[in-house]
């Protein structure tokens, strides 16, 4: 039962974080479509690269809290979802150049984030 406590709670603090951060990043962009999302992604891929690789190489970390970083704050901060929904809505518009963009550049930058956050959290 206090597994899904932890899943709650990661869960609602990394929604709120996605809101927050997205809204931030719209403010910052003037708009700019799937900016918000984008900037999350990156940010997710890093922090889970470094908090999964402190806590398995590291410092060993109750899997409590494992379960609430990765599983409930990390699995509601990032949205793939709404990534590839963004995307869908770009190729829509007949907007091609930007839809490769947002998916190529997610990915990409995607993996180069999971590996610096890996990178450092081997180096600390």
């Amino acid at each position: 039962m206090m597994n899904v406590v932890y899943l709650a709670i990661g869960g609602a603090a990394g929604t709120l974080s996605r809101y927050y951060v997205t809204g931030r990043v719209a403010d910052w962009s003037g708009g700019t479509a799937g900016l918000g999302v984008f900037a999350v992604n990156i940010i997710g891929s890093f922090i889970i690269g470094l908090f999964l690789t402190l806590s398995e190489e590291r410092f060993m970390w109750p899997s409590q809290l494992r379960l609430l970083i990765a599983v409930g704050f990390l699995g509601a901060f990032t949205t793939f979802s709404s990534l590839t929904w963004e995307t869908l809505q770009m190729l829509e518009l007949r907007d091609v150049a930007a839809a490769s963009l947002n998916i190529g550049g997610s990915v990409v930058c995607g993996l180069l984030a999971v590996y610096l956050g890996s990178v450092l959290g081997r180096a600390i």
